[in-house]
């Protein structure tokens, strides 16, 4: 990321601001120092306006998906982003994926001044359009036939869950909608009562807790589609720092919101000292044992298409503004293979059993050599899917 010099206070602001490079988007942004908090660490809901340079990756993504629909997409593309902040998302999708139009939204005045200062410096007046309004009102504003949007970016402070219900109208059919949610507390299960108020799920921290992160923000998306007669389609999943971010293609029609709402089951652990291990989808009147639990509500079918991946992936080749570590994200989840919800924390059963945490690619190796199903986890970093029972994984652990 450039960084050029700070520009002086001025009327159109009340605060000192920069010019900054992302991507192709010569941007300008309230001035760093604001909300910095260590040199590679920051506050962003301190600025007068909301920009996170960290969250380029998060960008990034948005960037490639929109590649991939610009490269399979044979006519006129339009853009949608409800919480724009200075708008920089939306100015690299025009510029780095070739997108025709985009429409950027912010309630806050300061960042519509902020985002027509962006339009204007990157001479985008004729194909982007702001406004300032509730995202809520911004949605319904575009969910008329010939306003929807090809995608819709949602980026809120915190949980999306109080824009899902409109959003859904203003995707147009086979459209994308993006979600991201930063209240990874909620979602992984560290704060039970606030996953049980928000997403309507009951939840606890296990060792594949990122990816229960990830199947509570879809389920929440699909039970919002249905009550819009929608269904949803997981391409992308990501989970990273501080976020979980969602890419879905929106499906118009009953037939599709069932097709999503018989996805959301539950998933039966049972705990092994220090750790939780899956045993499987189940729906709540299965019930469960006296010695096992039950999570959920949860989205419980693929959470990204491999199809999508590979396609975002032959970026890599091109010419590019994505970081390298993006890539590496994507590659990682390439190689999770999906059938198995849930997974076993490696380190927490090394621990339990008291020895060294084994090697994850050679228990892997060993598991598919004696011919049981096992890969890792393209969400949590010491944890890995297999078919094999508890006992059979202690056994190679052992033995190692």
């Amino acid at each position: 990321m450039d960084t050029e010099s700070v520009e002086k206070q001025g009327d159109e602001t009340g605060f000192e601001t920069m010019r900054l490079r992302e991507g192709r988007a010569e941007i300008i942004v309230p001035k760093l120092d604001y909300y910095r908090v260590s040199p590679n660490e920051y506050v962003p809901s301190k600025a007068p306006v909301f920009y996170n340079p960290l969250m380029k990756e998060n960008r990034d993504f948005t960037v490639m998906v929109a590649n991939v629909i610009k490269k399979e997409s044979g006519r006129s593309l339009c853009f949608g982003d409800s919480m724009a902040g200075v708008g920089v998302r939306s100015i690299r999708v025009l510029t780095e994926a070739g997108w025709d139009e985009a429409y950027v939204n912010d309630n806050s005045q300061r960042a519509f001044s902020i985002i027509v200062m962006n339009i204007k410096l990157n001479r985008l007046e004729d194909r982007m359009h702001a406004s300032k309004m509730d995202a809520n009102i911004f949605h319904v504003t575009h969910s008329l036939r010939g306003s929807r949007f090809d995608m819709l970016d949602i980026d809120p402070f915190g949980t999306p869950i109080r824009f899902l219900d409109t959003c859904f109208q203003a995707v147009k059919h086979g459209g994308v909608l993006s979600v991201t949610a930063t209240d990874t507390a909620n979602l992984f299960g560290v704060h039970k009562r606030a996953a049980r108020m928000l997403y309507g799920v009951n939840v606890f921290k296990t060792g594949f807790m990122r990816e229960i992160g990830v199947r509570v923000l879809l389920k929440a998306l699909a039970d919002a589609a249905a009550r819009n007669e929608r269904g949803i389609e997981p391409i992308v999943s990501i989970t990273r720092r501080h976020y979980v971010k969602v890419f879905v293609r929106v499906l118009k029609g009953r037939k599709h919101a069932f097709k999503s709402v018989s996805q959301i089951r539950f998933l039966k652990v049972r705990r092994f000292e220090k750790i939780y291990v899956p045993l499987g989808v189940v729906e709540v009147e299965e019930g469960c044992e006296k010695d096992s639990l039950l999570l959920g509500p949860l989205y419980s079918g693929q959470t990204y298409s491999r199809e999508w991946l590979e396609e975002m992936l032959l970026q890599k080749a091109e010419k590019t503004f994505v970081d390298r570590d993006v890539f590496r994200t994507l590659e990682t989840l390439v190689s999770d293979d999906q059938k198995i919800v849930g997974g076993i924390d490696l380190t927490g059963l090394a621990s339990s059993l008291h020895v060294n945490p084994p090697g994850r690619n050679l228990i892997i190796e060993r598991l598919v050599k004696e011919g049981f199903a096992a890969c890792r986890s393209g969400f949590d970093n010491n944890c890995i899917r297999t078919n094999a029972s508890l006992d059979e994984l202690t056994r190679i652990i052992r033995s190692l």
